[in-house]
């Protein structure tokens, strides 16, 4: 081969798929794009294996509990749900158990949900009380964390009036209608701790004026790692969701790793725009795939049928606008300013470690993952947000709905066509759960661009379990045959 026609070395992490960048999507948009969605920035991950133990030990669970879990902020609930004095919610988490009440009309607190007589959880659901007492012997406490009533108190003069006998709190931050709350005895500012997040949704996707039409919660048959991951990509798009290739431009969605606030990433997935798997589609075979497959958009009066792209338009253009349609004939919102890439894109942002919500309008949903009670289990969150009617009347908030092991997505009706798509992400989970009991490669392979998010949210456990073990003086071999290596 002459040396003209040589390939020329790419350096490592800075090759991209072919087709246009989701910034110069945003180049062509009709509105001026968020400036958010300007910021984007990249760090090379490494390339080294991460090991599936990390998936399947016990031994490696109990080091998340103790030093991921217990240490990190995590979203607990929405304001909505603790409304009134006294309503409160469980939010459980690795073992861990908090109730998160409303104390009173200013001030919300999570208590550790155990009681300090034998540990008896003092509330196994949500609801509005006026104190919780525990059902075992009958100590009660106030909404303050007070100790109040003491049967027998004869008995144990060592505990009545003792700053003991309060309910040990953990930390809350309220942001953007959401309750946050962290174990720690020392936590991070969330202010810090979620500084890119914090500053993009504050300027760009406020999530206020917004309430909430779905939220279902699903036990699902993987690690709760391998669950988060299925959603923090798009390169599982061609196999996965073939149905939405011709209007999605998969392998070019942008991936954001800031240095600078390591505990945000985010993932955004250009729709309305052909794969670059395929063949090249004209912008009406991608509108009208896009609005056959999208039944959501026909919302309104808007007839998806007849809609055409005019001359010198884009099909990202034509179908942003019907959706612009749709939403204000359902809500009465205006949406004439909101960008093409607000009304089509999946901007998805993650907080370390499980707390993702959606940016922009026409795809608004929030996701969360904890735990299971063994490491091939996990729970996953789907919650969606919808614009405030333009009257000012708030509707009341949808109920959380409650999916078992073996039920499908499917069984909840609120999911609608959503279910379809997460039932396919579903269908490869237990699959990959097995897989990684596999010895014939005892490590996963992540790519080093549409992946990297992923590799590095797996150093920053490591990086979190190292500096507890390293406070308590113990040491990291602990760690070491699960570890993530720097290469």
């Amino acid at each position: 081969m002459s040396d003209d026609l040589a390939e020329t070395p790419v350096e490592l992490g800075s090759a991209r798929s072919s087709g246009p960048s989701l910034q110069s999507m945003l180049d062509s948009d009709t509105r001026p794009v968020p400036e958010s969605l300007r910021d984007h920035s990249y760090q090379l991950q490494g390339t080294a294996d991460v090991p599936k133990s990390r998936y399947t030990d016990r031994a490696f669970a109990e080091l998340e509990r103790t030093y991921l879990w217990r240490e990190t902020w995590q979203m607990a609930c929405m304001e909505v749900d603790l409304a009134k004095v006294g309503d409160h919610v469980v939010y459980d988490v690795a073992g861990e158990s908090l109730i998160v009440v409303r104390s009173d009309a200013d001030e919300i607190r999570a208590y550790h949900n155990a009681c300090l007589h034998r540990g008896t959880k003092l509330r196994v659901d949500g609801g509005r009380v006026a104190s919780f007492r525990c059902p075992f012997h009958g100590w009660k406490w106030s909404l303050d964390g007070e100790l109040v009533e003491l049967p027998a108190q004869w008995d144990f003069p060592h505990i009545k009036d003792h700053p003991d006998s309060h309910l040990p709190q953990a930390a809350v931050a309220l942001w953007q209608g959401f309750v946050f709350v962290n174990m720690s005895d020392d936590p991070e500012p969330f202010e810090t701790y979620a500084a890119k997040l914090i500053e993009h949704f504050d300027r760009d996707f406020d999530m206020t004026d917004r309430y909430r039409t779905l939220w279902v919660t699903k036990e699902v048959p993987a690690n709760w790692k391998i669950t988060m991951e299925a959603f923090a990509e798009g390169y599982h798009v061609i196999a996965t969701h073939p149905q939405i290739l011709e209007f999605t431009a998969d392998e070019n969605s942008e991936y954001s790793i800031w240095p600078e606030s390591p505990n945000t990433t985010r993932f955004v997935n250009g729709f309305g725009a052909q794969s670059p798997h395929l063949e090249e589609l004209s912008d009406q075979q991608v509108v009208d795939a896009y609005l056959q497959f999208a039944t959501g958009a026909r919302r309104g009066d808007v007839d998806a049928s007849t809609v055409e792209v005019p001359e010198g338009a884009t099909s990202r253009q034509v179908v942003a606008d019907v959706f612009r349609q749709g939403l204000e004939q359902t809500y009465g919102a205006d949406m004439s300013a909101k960008s093409d890439a607000e009304m089509l894109d999946a901007v998805l942002y993650h907080l370390f470690p499980a707390f993702a919500p959606w940016a922009g309008v026409g795809q608004s949903l929030v996701y969360r993952w904890r735990p299971g009670s063994t490491p091939d289990t996990s729970f996953m969150d789907v919650i969606r947000l919808a614009p405030l009617p333009a009257d000012g009347t708030i509707p009341e908030p949808a109920a959380q709905e409650v999916l078992a092991l073996d039920q499908s997505w499917k069984e909840s009706k609120a999911m609608g066509g959503l279910a379809d798509v997460f039932e396919q992400d579903m269908a490869n989970l237990p699959r990959v759960q097995a897989g990684m009991y596999s010895t014939g490669k005892r490590g996963i392979s992540f790519s080093v661009y549409m992946e990297a998010r992923i590799r590095m949210h797996h150093r920053m456990i490591d990086a979190m379990i190292d500096r507890g073990l390293d406070a308590e003086g113990t040491s990291s071999v602990l760690l070491d045959p699960h570890r993530v290596s720097d290469g």
